[in-house]
């Protein structure tokens, strides 16, 4: 018994170190289909791994010159840099990167003398939160960019979580006098998924009542891929439009020219679709679905970031999503005019999405928290919709035909792991399961398989498992009997 208990833990071992490797052999093809071996194979519960697959782990590190953190779990890459504002400077999924780096300030921590309105802005690139709404006629309103306190300066910053399950850094900016706002973020990435939270806390550090909003934005890179030294032609957001919208697009446009074709109603007026152009503009949505995806279709990589929306809460700019486009221009900001020039080392290549919370008042010591994810993966362009276990470039169809049926679908997933499909009976009776193909966050899931079709199959659900055979949401669902 001894001995077979060994050979088991063996084997146990070589099927953990053996998923990885597969994987890694697939690296930079862009796109995996499983090997007809795994075809109708069902996952054996009774094998699945006792500690997590891509376990989380926690370094100090330097990113380009710059001391992070550095969370990982080897499906991503997430650098919290505190010493330039707390910002997450970067993200990678596999050996992609994601955020706009200035190599202007790259490794360089700018002291206040060098980082306000007379010197100019120190624009490390990234992600960061500011209070909103911006603008400069009256106490309620946010001054914006250079402002160092929130921006730029020092945060504190401690580890909370450090297990294979989850690691978590949680960064805190200095009291703001101006605006009474300190705001603490926390990061967690988490074992076996592309999934990150950022939580997001607002507290009243002054002695009278506030009211701000919290406005979440990344800087995504904008560079072509080939030749940095010009625009991206195929980087796109795609954000859905609320049908019971405020405006009459279902978007609007704050600054710049209302006439940039950045910004299009797309699949009768369902999505907003947002194209870089070297052109400086921005929109405004009051999106109700809850995420936005961008695409950038020349590495054929997505972001997916998730938030809760609220519809009976008023919003600073009356929108819950907000874009702008870094390019050449002038804007009216109101009481004055802003001018960017046609200079890459002041105008550089990046495209802001932007989340914006309800407001929040609060009495002094009250803190308020919004929460957003970020999950990356690889999809082609376009991204027609998104759930929990993925993005959706081409929908799930099933189309039955004798005793088989034929299942299409083009897709990015979160977890490294399988999809299956799960047939019912018209009175949702489970009939069977069948393992698909394996998948894998860091390889475009393209799915073009027949497989058995059971007697009495009225519909069949795609779903997402991960490497311990938990169900990680659903991809797609259809309906196999004709006439419904």
């Amino acid at each position: 018994m001894k001995r077979f208990a060994r050979v088991l833990g063996l084997l146990i071992l070589l099927s953990l170190f053996s998923i990885p490797n597969f994987f890694q052999g697939m690296k930079g093809t862009g796109e995996f289909a499983a090997p007809a071996s795994l075809s109708l194979i069902s996952a054996s519960p009774a094998l699945a791994a006792p500690a997590p697959s891509f376990a989380a782990r926690l370094e100090r590190t330097e990113y380009k010159g710059w001391k992070v953190y550095l969370l990982t779990n080897g499906i991503i890459k997430l650098y919290i840099a505190p010493e330039i504002g707390g910002r997450a400077i970067q993200l990678q999924l596999g050996d992609q990167s994601y955020f706009f780096v200035n190599p202007e300030f790259a490794g360089k921590v700018m002291p206040e003398s060098e980082n306000n309105l007379k010197s100019g802005w120190a624009n490390y690139g990234g992600d960061k939160v500011w209070p909103a709404p911006e603008g400069w006629m009256n106490d309620a309103e946010w001054p914006s960019i250079p402002y160092y306190v929130l921006d730029g300066s020092r945060f504190q910053s401690e580890i909370v979580k450090e297990t294979p399950q989850e690691v978590a850094v949680r960064v805190t900016s200095p009291p703001d006098p101006r605006t009474g706002v300190q705001f603490i973020r926390t990061f967690h990435v988490y074992a076996g998924t592309t999934r990150v939270q950022v939580d997001q806390v607002m507290r009243n550090t002054s002695q009278r009542q506030i009211r701000w909003g919290i406005w979440h934005l990344i800087q995504n890179d904008a560079s072509d891929v080939h030749d940095p030294s010009k625009p991206n032609p195929d980087l796109y957001v795609y954000v859905p439009i609320n049908l019971h919208s405020r405006f009459r697009r279902g978007f609007y446009n704050p600054y710049g020219d209302v006439r940039n074709p950045s910004y299009q109603a797309i699949n009768n007026g369902s999505m907003l679709r947002i194209h870089y152009r070297y052109q400086v503009g921005k929109v405004a949505a009051d999106s109700s679905a809850g995420w936005y995806a961008i695409e950038n279709g020349q590495k054929k990589i997505s972001l997916l970031e998730t938030f809760k929306y609220f519809p009976n809460k008023p919003y600073p700019d009356d929108a819950s999503v907000e874009s702008w486009n870094d390019g050449p221009g002038t804007i009216s900001r109101g009481p004055f005019f802003q001018t960017l020039p046609d200079d890459l080392t002041k105008t550089p290549y990046f495209l802001e999405t932007e989340v914006i919370s309800p407001y929040a008042t609060l009495d002094p010591g009250e803190q308020y928290e919004f929460t957003v994810h970020w999950a990356p993966t690889r999809s082609p362009n376009p991204v027609r919709n998104a759930v929990w276990a993925g993005v959706i470039s081409q929908p799930f169809t099933a189309k039955a035909s004798g005793n088989e049926v034929a299942l299409k679908g083009v897709f990015g997933v979160f977890v490294p792991g399988t999809i299956e499909a799960v047939f019912y009976s018209a009175m949702g009776e489970e009939l069977a399961r069948t393992t698909l193909q394996a998948v894998d966050p860091r390889q475009i899931v393209r799915l073009d398989k027949s497989v058995p079709l059971p007697p009495e199959a009225f519909r069949v659900s795609l779903r997402v498992m991960n490497a311990k055979d938990e169900n990680c949401g659903f991809l797609g669902n259809a309906i196999l009997k004709p006439g419904f």
